[in-house]
């Protein structure tokens, strides 16, 4: 039970999205302030103001605006303190650009920053964007968009009319987070204020007022039935499907904060129960756990790494087999003189080569395939560790996929892993699956604390794979090999006999240990006229115990890290938008 408690502990810590890159670029859009100034010809011009908090390096932003509830638009600016941007195509400093397709406008804007803080103002003229009936007239703006990833701490948005209008012949309606906005009406229009407005939140604001406010020959009707008790009647229907809603929503986040709650209980104990039914772990007291430099048998080193890992076959083990068929004297692998590098520590560059006779030993089936892709390899020219397997990358990871099961099949025919086991597995994944979906599910109705039942659901799913158990005699197996492993670890505290250090370097790249574990190894044993004949120094000297540790453990990271099955990171850039009438943007 405490190996699963582990493994528990472990998916926990794997599962948090600790990277550099998440932490190095950032950046928010604190402050959104908005003038939406109404002409006596019935343009409205938008002019926003967005305050960015940068920490990193970006260079450009954008503002993507959806076409819709208007015709037309027109004079784009862009500017930074009254300083106007350039429209140019040249993606310079100081210049913007705008593209269109038929959904949505982007404004792209280019500049330098650097940790620091910078309002730009963006500005545009709408065309079609007020309805007119005959008295009255209507503008309705979406000024923060609800597809925006960043929060915004001050909203403001201040509405102006062409000229001034009685108490009541202005009329305006608030729509998004209602508790949040503030709406002051005035004689010539209204301010809105927010504060702490979500990602997810928009706000939109519905403004009914006299059409005698324009210039009677540059308007004319474009709704012919709109009027003030239309709209009226609208906000009046629109509040009571809101209300029945927000009942819905809050009945179903009742049901899903219930549903949440029996997912997890029960997720928790169908693992426990297959877990105890399947998995329970095989008692092997009559073998000791202590750690020993003792090899415990005569694994071959990929075996016992796959016994040690989980049966997963990687690139380590395929080094160890590569550095067992040298000490089998199938190989000679030779350090050759370093590669000199600029500003950098010198390379260490190792090559194999086939000696003169052949060892009349059995190999296994996967040992035999990489004898014999190497000897082809070393037949072309290419006798570069470090390049064995990179020359063609499609060709080799073809051939190492068909390795890795050649090698998992050998493995798997010792019985060591209980097949009955897997019974398990299946049950509990099917369970758990269930339950995720289910999860997934009342998340839509119960809101974040969803997250629970999902985190839960899928640590159990994944966790599936820890109710496959080894048989008594793999249970046997794995604690001897554990404990020497654990030896290796500690190589410092042991005399190791220069006889078997080859074998103990071998098993620990198949073990994947470190290289300060490797080095450990060669520096805690008698060094003196230490010889391997299957390896040749640079030079054929050798003057101290850290050179050899340094160059072996250096020849055990050179295949582990360019053989195939080595792990590769992917990087990823900074997004995140901000909304005014409905758009959406990013900077990087």
């Amino acid at each position: 039970m405490r190996n699963f408690l582990f493994c528990l502990t472990l998916l926990l810590f794997l599962g948090l999205p600790f990277t550099q890159e998440g932490i190095a670029k950032e950046y928010e859009i604190p402050t959104i302030k908005v003038e939406a100034i109404i002409r006596s010809d019935g343009s409205v011009r938008i002019i926003e103001h967005r305050t960015y908090r940068f920490e990193g390096s970006f260079s450009w932003a954008d503002y993507r605006l959806p076409f819709e509830g208007f015709k037309a638009i027109k004079d784009i600016r862009v500017s930074e303190q009254n300083s106007p941007f350039q429209h140019a195509n040249s993606e310079e400093a100081g210049t913007f650009l705008v593209q269109r397709n038929e959904d949505h406008i982007r404004i792209q804007w280019f500049y330098n920053a650097e940790d620091e803080q910078r309002t730009f103002t963006i500005s545009y003229t709408l065309e079609g964007a007020i309805v007119h009936g005959p008295a009255w007239s209507e503008f309705f703006w979406n000024y923060i968009s609800s597809d925006r990833d960043k929060d915004t701490d001050q909203f403001q948005v201040m509405l102006t009319l062409p000229r001034a209008v009685n108490n009541d012949s202005l009329y305006s309606w608030k729509r998004g987070p209602l508790s949040k906005l503030t709406l002051s009406n005035m004689v010539d229009g209204y301010t809105a204020t927010a504060s702490n407005v979500d990602d997810d939140e928009f706000v939109k604001i519905r403004t009914v007022f006299p059409r005698s406010v324009f210039t009677v020959d540059a308007i004319s009707t474009n709704d012919p039935d709109f009027s003030l008790a239309q709209a009226r009647a609208d906000e009046e229907a629109h509040k009571k499907t809101v209300i029945a809603e927000q009942k819905r929503d809050a009945r179903l986040a009742d049901y899903g904060q219930q549903f949440i709650i029996i997912a997890s209980l029960l997720s928790i104990l169908a693992f426990v129960f297959f877990y105890r039914k399947y998995g329970k772990r095989h008692t092997v007291s009559t073998v000791s756990a202590t750690e020993t430099i003792m090899i415990p048998g005569r694994l071959k080193p990929a075996v016992a790494g796959w016994l040690l890992t989980k049966r997963n076959i990687g690139s380590a083990h395929l080094m160890a087999t590569l550095l067992d068929l040298a000490r089998k004297k199938y190989f000679i692998i030779k350090e050759q003189e370093p590669k000199k590098r600029w500003l950098a520590s010198d390379k260490k560059i190792f090559t194999i080569e086939k000696p003169d006779s052949q060892p009349q030993g059995e190999l296994s089936k996967w040992e035999a395939d990489l004898a014999d892709f190497i000897s082809t390899e070393i037949k072309k020219g290419n006798n570069r560790i470090d390049k064995l397997f990179s020359e063609s990358s499609y060709k080799a990871s073809k051939w190492f996929s068909s390795w890795k099961n050649k090698v998992d099949k050998e493995c798997k025919s010792f019985g060591w892993y209980d097949k009955h086991s897997y019974t398990g597995v299946y049950w509990n994944s099917a369970v758990q699956s269930f339950l995720l979906i289910g999860s997934l599910t009342a998340t839509i109705w119960a809101g974040p604390i969803g997250i629970i039942g999902i985190l839960i659901t899928t640590i159990f799913l994944i966790g599936s794979m820890g109710i496959i158990r080894r048989t008594p005699e793999g249970e046997r197996k794995h604690k001897r090999w554990q404990a020497y492993k654990d030896g290796l670890k500690n190589a410092e505290n042991y005399n190791i006999e220069q006889t078997t250090l080859d074998k103990h370097f071998i098993y620990s790249v198949a073990f994947g240990l470190s290289k300060n574990d490797i080095q450990a190894v060669f520096k805690q044993s008698d060094m003196s006229n230490i010889a391997f004949y299957w390896f040749v120094f640079h030079g054929n000297s050798i003057q101290s115990a850290s050179e050899i540790a340094s160059t072996f453990s250096t020849l055990g990271a050179t295949g582990t890290s360019s053989f195939p099955g080595a792990s590769a990171g992917a990087g990823a850039g900074a997004s995140a938008g901000a909304a005014g009438g409905g758009a959406a943007g990013g900077a990087g």
